[in-house]
């Protein structure tokens, strides 16, 4: 599920863009931001905020046991 963070969704709102808002491009009535703390790209045209991507949440690494640092029998030199 794609989310983005509190301060987009009070700009979606409220209407009034956040400090980690960053302008990718602009052209005519129309910009693309993206949000520098969840990742979230914003679409602003004719005066109206949407939500132009969402972030996907953080991936969890998955750990490994075929490291010979895992195994039982690895000795340090």
């Amino acid at each position: 599920m794609n989310h983005c963070c509190l301060s987009c969704q009070e700009v979606l709102d409220s209407g009034k863009p956040h400090q980690e808002l960053l302008l990718l491009s602009e052209v005519s009535e129309s910009k693309i931001y993206k949000c520098e703390r969840c990742k979230t790209y914003m679409h602003f045209v004719l005066g109206v905020w949407e939500l132009f991507m969402a972030s996907s949440p953080p991936q969890t690494q998955k750990t490994t046991k075929n490291s010979a640092l895992d195994t039982p029998n690895y000795r340090s030199a």
